[in-house]
């Protein structure tokens, strides 16, 4: 560093960070799942299927699960073999290894000693999710290789460390520079350098990990609790949207010899308006208290 270099920041996994990255994977596999499933139907006329093993037993199920977790756990090596392919490419020699954040997280990376400058550093961490997707998904629809969407989904979600790193890079000047290790980055600037405390960034994720959090609670209630409250309250049928629809949220259907309920993706839909009015009032405090 020079006289005039301070350090702007350490960006680390904190234990919160860490549990909001879990939520936002987990819902991102859904959602690229789903998109991907959508486009392979649309493409090649027929829905995905998932079948590796022959059918020969009750066993054969539970072999294709196995076997589609090892694709899309396998598909972490070329993840970070890119990750380290973009190290060197800026001239670095990358270091491979694992790691659990806050005993939450399971997660792999690639580092390097040297630094490098903001824009470098932002492709570094976005050629995984990139070139896995230019490559995997035509790849999928020419060979109509439907099980292939899981470990792209796989893929995107654990991009979602990726994502953040670069949102949060993106709210300083190009010509900061770049410190990497395993379990986070340090950033090198000016005094000046220092993002406002209201910042698109913090905005967009905070409305990434509000919208995943809201999304699953009101799935959780909607299919927990809302057959249970509308089954004491009489209610015989109701169906909130239309189904087939994106406004098809929910619907419950009781008769004398069944309960019969269902979530459609309106439930998406409510999280990402309940993620942006929680990230609008994180916005407004981080200004009052600055």
């Amino acid at each position: 560093m020079t006289d005039e270099d301070v350090v702007l920041g350490d960006l680390e996994l904190t234990r919160s960070l860490t549990i909001q990255m879990s939520a936002i994977g987990t819902l991102g596999f859904v959602v690229a799942a789903s998109l991907f499933a959508v486009l392979f139907q649309t493409v090649t006329g027929a829905p995905p299927t998932f079948r590796f093993a022959p059918d020969v037993g009750w066993w054969t199920g539970a072999l294709n699960a196995v076997l589609l977790i090892v694709l899309s756990t396998a598909f972490v090596i070329p993840h970070e073999l890119l990750h380290g392919l973009a190290i060197r490419y800026y001239g670095g020699k990358p270091r491979y290894g694992v790691g659990v954040a806050h005993f939450i997280l399971p997660y792999a990376y690639a580092t390097a000693d040297e630094e490098f400058t903001r824009n470098q550093f932002v492709v570094i961490l976005l050629t995984p999710l990139v070139v896995l997707t230019a490559v995997g998904v035509p790849l999928m629809l020419a060979l109509e290789w439907g099980w292939l969407l899981v470990p792209l989904a796989a893929n995107a979600a654990g991009a979602v460390a990726d994502v953040w790193m670069t949102l949060t890079l993106l709210g300083y000047p190009k010509h900061v520079r770049i410190e990497d290790h395993e379990t986070g980055v340090r950033l090198i600037g000016k005094e000046s350098d220092r993002p406002r405390p209201l910042s698109v960034t913090s905005l967009v994720w905070d409305a990434l990990a509000g919208a995943a959090v809201s999304a699953f609670g009101v799935l959780v209630v909607l299919a927990v609790a809302g057959p249970l409250v509308l089954s004491a309250m009489g209610v015989e049928s109701i169906t909130i949207g239309t189904e087939g629809t994106i406004t098809y949220l929910f619907s419950f259907t009781e008769t004398a010899t069944e309960i019969s309920m269902g979530v459609g993706p309106a439930v998406l839909v409510v999280g990402a308006l309940l993620g942006l009015l929680y990230a609008l009032i994180r916005s407004y405090f981080r200004v009052v208290r600055a």
